[in-house]
């Protein structure tokens, strides 16, 4: 009776190129993530409790054991997160909690949604960063994530903030 032997395959590391163009792109796709944030954070100002417009930046720059992440928001409702994907492009994946919108109602969720969508869009016939934009439509479990984040504590990578209300006129 022969057996097969497995051959031993040596693992392979994939590069990518980054062209001038492809940087041209992420540098743009950063800018969109860049005004998503700060959509959210001007969104979490409608709330009155403090523990609401609290939100956690984490740079995953400065983890070695994250290469493909950048850099995440994420807050109650939302965690918005910048990630470079193995074809060297840059890519924003917005993810929300059902139980805000059962809570609090979709309105600002909508909002957000509409501003990710509108900083993402190509005008004008030019090659745009549509591709890098993926709203999640599945529920996501965000405030026990944002939670696990808080518990932890502000570290290199993670940073804690919240967001001041507006002094009423």
């Amino acid at each position: 009776m022969r057996t097969k032997t497995q051959r031993k395959t040596k693992p392979t590391t994939s590069f990518v190129m980054v062209t001038p163009e492809l940087q041209s792109t992420n540098d743009e796709v950063m800018k969109a993530y860049t005004k998503m944030v700060q959509k959210a954070t001007e969104l979490l100002t409608k709330f009155e409790m403090k523990k609401y417009r609290t939100y956690v930046e984490v740079d995953h720059t400065k983890d070695p054991q994250n290469v493909n992440y950048i850099s995440e928001f994420v807050c109650h409702f939302w965690n918005i997160t910048l990630t470079n994907g193995k074809d060297g492009r840059s890519y924003i994946f917005l993810n929300y909690d059902s139980n805000f919108i059962e809570k609090f109602g979709s309105n600002l969720t909508s909002q957000l949604v509409r501003e990710a969508y509108k900083v993402t869009n190509s005008e004008y016939g030019t090659n745009g960063i549509e591709y890098a934009l993926k709203v999640m439509f599945v529920d996501y479990d965000v405030h026990n994530y944002f939670f696990r984040l808080t518990f932890e504590g502000e570290t290199d990578t993670i940073s804690i903030n919240t967001v001041e209300r507006p002094e009423a006129a």
